[in-house]
């Protein structure tokens, strides 16, 4: 397995889930405090740390041939990446401010990504037929 498959598959390992939802919420907590730097390393040490020792020592395989592994393959890109990115800088500011509503939306634009598929079903891309080798006139 690849370096691209493994970051994919790894974020849906239990631990990697169970590591990121702790750290986010205590991150928002400590930002909620104004204690950043608190909440700067609680939200991006951890996750970082257990990325890297997963992504460096696990196999993935059964994530990726499990339902979710095909769910995540199929829905879940840089786009859908990057829009999980900001929910959660969202929630930060939320924090920040003590603006509950903004955190709340931050969670939401996150939960949506995971339930893109479920939401917006796509349609398979179409295989192209191989062109039917032909000579010109």
């Amino acid at each position: 397995m690849n370096i691209i498959d493994k970051t994919l598959y790894h974020q849906i390992h239990p631990f990697k889930l169970i590591t990121d939802v702790i750290s986010s919420f205590l991150a928002v907590y400590l930002i909620w405090l104004h204690l950043i730097v608190e909440g700067l390393v609680v939200a991006f040490v951890p996750p970082l740390m257990i990325s890297l020792f997963m992504l460096r020592l696990m196999d993935f395989e059964e994530q990726k041939q499990s339902k979710l592994g095909k769910y995540v393959k199929r829905y879940i890109g840089r786009a859908m990446d990057s829009v999980r990115s900001i929910g959660f800088l969202v929630m930060l500011l939320g924090g920040w401010f003590h603006l509950v509503w903004l955190i709340a939306l931050g969670f939401l634009a996150i939960i949506l990504v995971w339930m893109n598929g479920l939401i917006y079903k796509r349609q398979m891309p179409v295989q192209a037929s191989p062109r039917k080798q032909g000579r010109r006139a």
